[in-house]
């Protein structure tokens, strides 16, 4: 079974955001088909995590956070600047953010 496209990724998670009455935005875009993405969720007292990607010892993808010794809510100016840093290594990378107060994924199924 072939990956879905990014963009078609990013769209399905923007539109599961608006039906569970969340709010998402498209930080930066990246390549149209196979560029990474990254999930910033971002709760109202300015406290984020950020989610990725990554290949399990067991040879399959997971989202997991990017801050493997940090419990999953941060500084919101850390998780910028890490996504400023993945940023300047990936230039077609995606990132999109989502105002939430849950730990939630919309790609999490994806």
């Amino acid at each position: 079974m072939s990956e879905l496209k990014s963009y078609l990724k990013i769209k399905s998670a923007i539109r599961a955001s608006s039906a569970n009455d969340k709010i998402a935005t498209i930080v930066h875009k990246g390549d149209k088909d196979n560029g990474s993405i990254l999930i910033k969720l971002r709760r109202n007292d300015s406290m984020s995590c950020l989610l990725g990607k990554s290949l399990t010892h067991e040879g399959n993808y997971k989202w997991a956070s990017l801050f493997k010794d940090v419990d999953n809510w941060i500084e919101e100016n850390i998780v910028n600047d890490k996504i400023s840093k993945e940023r300047a290594i990936d230039p077609d990378l995606w990132v999109l953010e989502l105002e939430t107060d849950t730990f939630w994924n919309p790609l999490e199924e994806i």
